[in-house]
């Protein structure tokens, strides 16, 4: 019972933190939760590997700050754009499967 109710409570977390993210798109079907589901968690898991990689990478960690700032605030922008775009397109596609 209590691995049922556990894993309720993470798929309710995961639909929550991705309708939170692509808000305006709501699913309104089954096959538009199917959609935000299958392409939503491994954009999720993309656009926080790609972060971890990036900003956690030994160049930013061996370099003095000022470097890193210089440096880290263009990545960031970058990755946002990425992210907005990764985003976008799992908008799109939820939107066109029921959403």
């Amino acid at each position: 019972m209590r691995k049922i109710i556990g894993l309720v409570g993470i798929v309710a977390f995961m639909a929550l933190y991705l309708v939170m993210h692509l808000y305006p798109e709501i699913p309104r079907t089954a096959l538009g939760w199917l959609a935000l589901f299958i392409l939503g968690i491994p954009a999720w898991i993309f656009i926080e590997w790609l972060g971890e990689v990036i900003l956690g990478s030994t160049f930013f960690k061996n370099s003095s700050r000022s470097l890193r700032i210089i440096l880290g605030v263009p990545t960031v922008i970058l990755l946002c754009g990425v992210a907005f775009f990764v985003v976008s397109f799992v908008n799109q596609y939820v939107k066109s499967a029921g959403g």
